[in-house]
């Protein structure tokens, strides 16, 4: 298996977030590269995708490859999807791909993805996704109560359906799928994550993930 990340350098919303000091003297990028090497048979399988050449001096630390981005594939208007089926492809050999992003820092059951990847049905999926179960009080765009009503026919929160939220924090894809259509396939194993999430995206999103993540992981 391949380890992708992206790790472009041109943040606009949140300056240099994948690399800047994020937790003990670690970037996001450090968090991560740490776990999937760890996961990884050869550090080698773990790919660092970037259109910054300082980004393999990162990767050389760790013993990882810098996939070196086009700046297209950079660009905000650029389809999410073909980046993916871009960057997959500058993945040598045919292994399955595992995506990831690093603005996920309290993930951490990539391990157990990866089995349950390892352990499937392989006539019956060809990709394997990680979601957010949650329960919330939300309201539609025309402000209609979603799986709840106002007044009598409010409902305690332990009976409300359960949605669930897509962040991508990380797919794992047959190269067909990750070099074809994108982080889903068409017939998607959902991996129900249990951790904290907070996928960062603005600054305020950025300091609070820090402070709580420094608690969680003394030094």
């Amino acid at each position: 298996m391949k380890f992708v990340i992206p790790a472009k350098r041109s943040s606009t919303r949140v300056p240099d977030k994948n690399y800047r000091p994020f937790a003990g003297g670690k970037s996001l990028l450090d968090i991560l590269v740490e776990k999937l090497a760890r996961l990884a048979d050869d550090p080698g399988d773990v790919c660092l995708s970037s259109e910054d050449a300082s980004t393999r001096e990162l990767a050389d630390r760790y013993g990882a490859t810098y996939l070196p981005r086009p700046r297209h594939l950079t660009e905000n208007s650029y389809p999410f999807q073909s980046v993916v089926n871009e960057v997959c492809k500058q993945v040598p050999g045919d292994d399955d791909v595992m995506w990831c992003h690093a603005t996920d820092p309290f993930f951490d059951e990539h391990g157990e993805v990866v089995r349950t990847w390892r352990a499937r049905d392989t006539a019956a999926a060809d990709s394997i996704v990680v979601v957010y179960p949650m329960k919330e009080y939300l309201l539609d765009p025309n402000f209609n109560p979603m799986g709840f009503g106002f007044g009598p026919w409010h409902r305690p929160s332990q009976e409300l359906p359960t949605y669930y939220q897509l962040g991508f924090s990380c797919s794992i894809m047959t190269r067909h799928v990750a070099t074809t259509i994108g982080l889903v396939g068409a017939r998607p194993i959902w991996h129900q994550a249990t951790n904290l999430t907070i996928d960062i995206d603005t600054q305020a999103q950025f300091d609070l993930a820090a402070r709580l993540y420094e608690l969680s992981n003394p030094a």
